[in-house]
This record gives C-alpha cells, sequence and structure tokens, in this order.
C-alpha cells in the first residue's frame, strides 16, 4: 500500500473512532424512566419468559436499525449487538435521515446536541473522503460480547467486533479489531443507547500465510444480512 493509502486509512479510523466517542455521548433523561416499581416488575417479567424459552428478538426497525427488545438483561445486549452490527446502516445514511434516526434511537436528554455532533462529524467524512462516502465497504461484525452491568433501567454492554473497509474497486481493503462500550437505558418502552465509547483492540496477529483477497469480492459480502441479525430480527414474510 502506498505512504498516501495508509495515511488515508489511518485518519479513517481515527475519525471513526472520534465519531463514536465524541458524537455518541449522550446524558441520562431521568424524567423519562419508568418507576423503579414499573421497571422491575417489567424486568421480572421478561426474565420469566426467557426462562421459558423465549428468544429475544426485535419487533421493528428504525431505518433498518433494529428496534422493541424486552426489558431484561438479554434484551439489554441484544440491543447493543445489533447496535454495533448496524454502523454500515448508519455511516450510509445522509445527514438528515442520520439526524432523524439517532433522536429515535438513543435517549430524549442531550440527543439534540449529541445528533448535532454526530452529523458534524459526518460532514467531515463527506469533505475528506467525497460523495462516495457511502459506497465505501462498510462492515461491522460483532464476535463476543459482556454485560458488566444491569439494572432494571440501565445497562452496560461491551462488544469485540471486527470493522473491515475499504475501496472496493482500488482497495485496499482492511480490518480495525475494536471494543464498543454502550452505555443504555430503558426509556420510552426499549433499551435505547445513552453512550458509546470505542478503543482499538484487542488486535490479533495476521496469519502470515493468509492471502488478502482482491477489494471487488467484498462487495457481494457486504451486502448481506449482519449474521447477528439472524436470530435476533424479524425477517420480511
Amino acid at each position: 500500500m502506498s505512504r498516501p493509502q495508509q495515511a488515508g486509512v489511518a485518519l479513517l479510523l481515527v475519525m471513526l473512532t472520534v465519531w463514536a466517542i465524541r458524537s455518541l455521548a449522550i446524558g441520562d433523561d431521568e424524567s423519562a424512566t419508568p418507576s423503579p416499581a414499573t421497571a422491575n416488575a417489567a424486568a421480572d417479567s421478561a426474565v420469566a419468559e426467557e426462562r421459558d424459552g423465549a428468544v429475544v428478538v426485535a419487533s421493528a426497525d428504525v431505518e433498518g436499525v433494529p428496534v422493541g427488545y424486552p426489558p431484561s438483561e438479554a434484551g439489554a445486549t441484544t440491543a447493543a449487538v445489533n447496535w454495533v452490527a448496524s454502523f454500515s446502516t448508519l455511516v450510509r445514511m445522509g445527514p438528515l435521515r442520520l439526524s432523524d434516526s439517532l433522536q429515535r434511537l438513543m435517549t430524549e436528554s442531550g440527543a439534540a446536541a449529541g445528533v448535532d455532533e454526530a452529523v458534524a462529524d459526518y460532514l467531515t467524512f463527506l469533505d475528506e473522503f467525497g460523495g462516495d462516502f457511502g459506497e465505501r465497504i462498510w462492515i461491522e461484525a460483532p464476535l463476543r460480547t459482556a454485560t458488566t452491568e444491569f439494572t432494571a433501567d440501565a445497562a452496560e454492554v461491551s462488544v469485540w467486533a471486527a470493522l473491515i473497509t475499504g475501496d472496493p474497486a482500488s482497495g485496499p481493503v482492511e480490518v480495525l479489531w475494536r471494543t464498543h462500550r454502550i452505555s443504555l437505558r430503558w426509556e420510552r418502552e426499549d433499551w435505547r443507547v445513552e453512550a458509546v465509547a470505542v478503543q482499538e483492540g484487542p488486535t490479533p496477529v495476521p496469519v502470515e500465510a493468509a492471502l488478502p483477497s482482491p477489494p471487488s469480492e467484498f462487495e457481494s459480502v457486504d451486502s448481506w444480512t449482519p449474521a447477528v441479525f439472524a436470530d435476533t430480527t424479524i425477517g420480511e414474510s
């Protein structure tokens, strides 16, 4: 890879991390949080259903991002994992659609300020990489997850994922390993993202014998449905 290409990819990855940390840090909304008694009762009901073998499935979507989870730990974890898998959907939205979608997906308090920053950073992407920014390969694949904190109205979930991105025509297509730490709150009858912090790694050593595929081969894979959606979303009838 040439030095200009290396610099461009490095800038892109830094900008992606900054976007995730700066733009999606949303404050609390105490007024929208259900009372502890109501939230606890809902969580107990959801846990009972899961013990009976019910599968956690998002009941709807907002512009392709799954929503509508049960008020349980499994519901919060699934919401966080599907949020990470939806990165490619979010990054391909135009500014107006992105703003509207984030306001619907995230907690209400501070959403206006957070969404404005996200859109501003998105426009910076467009300035740096041109109008075909959305035509790049964008695949964020969640690999492992851990729920580190959970109450009836809040959860903290970590998701280790691989971000594959690059130009499908000229390449290079590269992978960035990163860990998302997602804060969620039970608000407006769903788990909604309150804050996201992303840090690079853990990063494995690549297999020396593995030869990179041509950039064009990633184009068809990029159109596939995220694997984590298979059992956690309602497909088209």
